[in-house]
């Protein structure tokens, strides 16, 4: 079923700079509860969102899958959900992250990404700041810091 929502999914997208990130099912028989997370390079406005949810939704009501779904819920991936792919940080530039690996989390402002590389800056102490440069494929933790 994922797979036929995927497909779905993609030509509702058309190609565009909307891109899926993930799928994902709940529930069982016919009362399946689908997630379709978005995102884009650039931001995802609301109007946007509402365009392709109608579209997926047209999609899957003309499919045989429509029957084995309670509901389908179409949304971008919030700030709670882990980055999958390292473009959808391009427009995170400048904002401040918790980043690391399990046994050591640090705090810092994304400055820049090379390839698979993101460059931070990280305070070394009151006034010291230093860069530091971590691959994307490496962190095991990777979320936006609230200003709150």
């Amino acid at each position: 079923m994922e797979k036929n929502i995927e497909k779905l999914v993609e030509n509702a997208l058309n190609g565009g700079q909307i891109r899926l990130i993930e799928i994902e099912i709940r529930g069982e028989k016919k009362n399946k509860i689908v997630e379709v997370y978005l995102d884009s390079p650039g931001n995802l406005n609301l109007d946007e969102l509402t365009d392709v949810t109608r579209k997926i939704n047209s999609l899957i009501d003309e499919s045989e899958i429509r029957s084995e779904l309670l509901k389908v819920v179409v949304s971008s991936p919030g700030v709670e959900r882990p980055f999958r792919y390292i473009w959808q940080l391009e427009k995170h530039i400048s904002r401040e992250f918790e980043f690391g690996n399990t046994g050591e989390i640090k705090t810092g402002k994304l400055t820049g990404i090379n390839g698979d590389i993101l460059n931070f800056e990280v305070k070394a102490g009151k006034k010291e700041i230093r860069e530091e440069s971590v691959k994307f494929s490496e962190l095991e933790i990777l979320k936006v810091k609230l200003p709150f």
